[in-house]
């Protein structure tokens, strides 16, 4: 079965969307075989792979709702040759007062995503709801790892401790848990700010990797803009080496990580 990252963090505007994106479509040039799973109910990875959310007929919203929904119906290729997509929908805002009644709620996702069909993937890479809550507990339980998007900014930092606190209350439930590193994110290479940041993260969590960090750049959005990765829009860019650095040195964590269990 494929091993499901999930790109998680509490806070928003971290880049987690760009970041499920552009990493995913680094794996696949990589020749990794991945599936996009989009849990936001925002629905911005799945409108920045090109669909249209307000025709769209099934979304991760009714594998949710309804456990025998076939998986089929779903998973739709997206604008990065390579990724599939398994898309939002804002009906999935729903999902948490539709769970609240449910036997194992926090277990649909991991269910849905037990499927033999998906072993058809080398991963499945998860953008999370940018908030604690039903759908981000499912993320939680249903992932093998975690990669933390974070903008080097003080208050992110700030968050860090709940968020480890919410990782390791998950552990009961899902004791294969990890965390495969933090990904600094919008970084300005000329800023002492984001060095401090990038600093106080070695010495406050010794212990979790620090991924490559990804540049401040506005070609990103211009990517999104095209429905595409960074990768196809600009592929010789800084910004495309740093995402290819990043998935690479994921991989590299997931092997060791894998090898170790």
């Amino acid at each position: 079965m494929p091993t499901i990252v999930a790109f998680f963090n509490q806070k928003g505007g971290t880049a987690k969307t760009t970041s499920t994106l552009n990493v995913g479509a680094a794996l696949v040039e990589r020749g990794r075989r991945v599936l996009a799973l989009d849990l936001d109910p925002q629905a911005s990875l799945t409108m920045a792979l090109g669909v249209d959310v307000i025709n769209l007929e099934w979304s991760i919203y009714d594998l949710l709702s309804d456990p025998d929904h076939p998986l089929s119906d779903v998973i739709q290729e997206s604008t990065v040759p390579g990724m599939d997509l398994i898309p939002s929908h804002p009906d999935l805002a729903a999902a948490e007062l539709e769970l609240l009644n449910e036997l194992e709620r926090e277990r649909r996702l991991q269910h849905v995503l037990d499927d033999e069909a998906l072993s058809a993937y080398d991963l499945i890479v998860i953008d999370s709801p940018p908030s604690l809550n039903i759908l981000s507990i499912n993320v939680l339980v249903a992932s093998d790892t975690l990669v933390i998007p974070i903008e080097p900014h003080p208050l992110s930092l700030m968050v860090l401790r709940r968020l480890f606190e919410t990782v390791n209350r998950i552990h009961r439930l899902n004791p294969r848990l990890s965390v495969a590193g933090f990904l600094p994110t919008k970084v300005h290479h000329s800023s002492r700010l984001a060095s401090d940041m990038i600093e106080m993260l070695r010495e406050q969590f010794p212990d979790v990797r620090l991924l490559p960090p990804i540049p401040l750049s506005v070609k990103s959005a211009e990517s999104i803009v095209d429905h595409t990765s960074i990768l196809q829009y600009m592929p010789h860019s800084p910004l495309s080496n740093a995402y290819r650095k990043a998935a690479e040195a994921l991989e590299e964590q997931v092997a060791r990580e894998v090898a170790h269990e």
